[in-house]
């Protein structure tokens, strides 16, 4: 999930000053490491250290090891996936809609600034962001060990979260794909060794409850990343 541009770089100087106070006060080059003992669910803490770490390109094995531990003990991908459903994350977009219709000219700031209406938004943001982006890896997973029953070869295939859950939902659980419309979301090399590759996949037509799960999740994953 990217939020505006133009609201982070309006008040990116604003964060300057606390940015140092954090790097005073702890070691803030130390790489967020999720929590490893996850057997009663992800905290949404673990979920934000991942959601970091794959902000600014730092995923390993322990990331990965971590993800794999979360979605094989995942009943549903809601159990994963808190912002799915939550009305937390609408109800930050609307105000950063808000804040941005008002004109830079009349914002003024009174006091500190880490008492700014605005600043203090785009931390939110910041940690919204984060928490969106691990759940976005997580569901992904859960996606992709989910619909591998049908189709697995698809996850070589086709690597972008996002562009995966939409080739899922086109083609569901379709025994023909020919006659599935993946124009607009494949290039057209790409649309043509899905195709090609799903004739002769290894997989399985899946059972309505295995369906289910495989359209929640891509749905999930595409909510998110609006």
């Amino acid at each position: 999930m990217a939020f505006d541009d133009d609201l982070l770089a309006e008040l990116d100087e604003l964060g300057d000053d606390v940015a140092d106070e954090s790097m005073d006060a702890g070691d803030a080059g130390a790489p967020a490491q999720p929590n490893e003992h996850v057997a009663a669910g992800p905290t949404s803490a673990d979920i934000s250290a991942l959601g970091e770490a794959s902000n600014s390109g730092r995923i390993d094995e322990e990331h990965e090891a971590f993800i794999g531990q979360v979605v094989s003990t995942a009943a549903s991908v809601f159990s994963i996936a808190q912002h799915a459903q939550s009305s937390e994350l609408s109800a930050l977009l609307d105000e950063i809609a808000q804040s941005q219709a008002v004109p830079a000219e009349h914002k003024k700031i009174i006091g500190r600034v880490e008492d700014d209406p605005d600043y203090r938004l785009v931390l939110r943001a910041n940690e919204m962001s984060a928490a969106v982006a691990g759940e976005i890896l997580v569901v992904h997973r859960f996606l992709l060990d989910h619909y591998k029953t049908r189709f697995p070869e698809l996850e070589t295939l086709v690597r972008s979260p996002v562009d995966y859950a939409r080739t899922v939902k086109a083609i569901g659980d379709a025994a023909d794909l020919s006659r599935v419309g993946l124009a607009g979301i494949l290039p057209n090399a790409t649309q043509m060794v899905v195709t090609v590759t799903g004739s002769t996949t290894s997989g399985r037509q899946l059972a309505a409850d295995e369906l289910q799960r495989v359209d929640e999740a891509a749905d999930c994953l595409l909510g998110l990343s609006q």
